[in-house]
């Protein structure tokens, strides 16, 4: 089945992990990997204030913005984190709007030199490709490969597997490998049984933050009465730590498979499903594009389940 939260607040629920120092380490080490990142103090890293003021005394406010220092001089620099899960046509100009404030404001606060600024946008779209041109403007000291062309991590593309083994008490590849499926019921409840080792390792802090995301994702695809049930697994989790997360995921779990399986047999009284086989392959793309399984779709269509895997294929391409 799929369930979508409206972008702007996905956007809302998304932005809140970057506001963690070992996130966005995590971010600009592994995930990115720029050349630089081994040589930055971690705890150096610190949020820093996101709200700018323009020449006309509009107030904008920024996702997530950090500063952080490097090992080997005194010199800090300024990364800006913007969150879409939608295209954003004017992403560079965006940018470049909050770059200059920045510099403005550091200039108004009388520094001698510049800070470095690398603008950084997470892009957890599943339905379009990001297809916006990356360049803002070119060279800037050591930074010059990255100042002025954004990052873009397509968090849909990812390759999370080798990401989940590198870092142990890290909520950013969770979370990645989670937003991925989130609108797969069927795959998102393997992939929370799968992590649940994960996240019982967890910290106290992680454990919150990701109940925080969970309740925010996972939580709106339940009933009403299913909203009870979960906050009640939630508040243990809150008062027990991570070793309640066990109980946490497996009734989570058993909740989104009850809520597909409910919505499933609405559809099933609805009607048999009647007329031409071109009529049923049509109604067999839509109940894919739902996230129905092949062998569900079969018993509705009365259509060959390999039939159903060749349109499945040909929907992915």
């Amino acid at each position: 089945m799929r369930d979508s939260l409206p972008p702007q607040e996905h956007d809302s629920t998304f932005k809140f992990l970057f506001e963690h120092p070992k996130d966005i380490f995590f971010l600009i080490r592994n995930v990115i990997g720029y050349s630089w990142a081994k040589e930055i103090e971690e705890d150096s890293i610190e949020l820093a204030d996101k709200e700018f003021i323009d020449e006309y005394f509009l107030q904008r406010r920024a996702d997530v913005i950090a500063k952080a220092k490097l090992k080997d001089r005194e010199v800090y620099f300024y990364i800006i984190i913007e969150n879409q899960s939608t295209v954003a046509k004017d992403m560079p100009e965006r940018l470049l709007k909050y770059m200059i404030l920045l510099w403005a404001r550091k200039i108004r606060e009388g520094v001698e030199k510049l800070p470095a600024i690398i603008p950084i946008v997470t892009y957890n779209g599943l339905e379009k490709d990001w297809d916006v041109p990356q360049e803002i403007i070119s060279e800037f000291d050591i930074f010059k490969e990255d100042i002025f062309r954004y990052a873009l991590v397509n968090i849909s593309k990812l390759d999370m597997t080798a990401l989940l083994k590198e870092e142990e008490d890290v909520l950013s590849p969770v979370v990645f490998y989670l937003e991925q499926v989130r609108d797969d019921t069927e795959e998102l409840i393997r992939r929370l049984k799968e992590i649940e080792p994960k996240l019982e390792s967890f910290s106290q802090n992680n454990t919150e933050r990701f109940l925080i995301w969970a309740g925010n994702v996972i939580r709106p695809k339940l009933s009403k009465e299913d909203k009870e049930k979960y906050d009640k697994l939630a508040q243990r989790v809150w008062q027990g730590g991570s070793r309640k997360m066990g109980e946490f995921v497996s009734n989570v779990a058993r909740l989104l498979d009850e809520a597909q399986m409910r919505k499933f047999n609405e559809g099933r009284i609805e009607g048999k499903i009647e007329g031409k086989i071109e009529g049923k392959i049509e109604v067999a793309k839509k109940l894919i594009q739902r996230g129905f399984s092949d062998e569900d779709i079969a018993e509705l269509t009365e259509l060959d389940v390999e039939r159903i895997k060749g349109l499945r294929k040909e929907l992915l391409n």
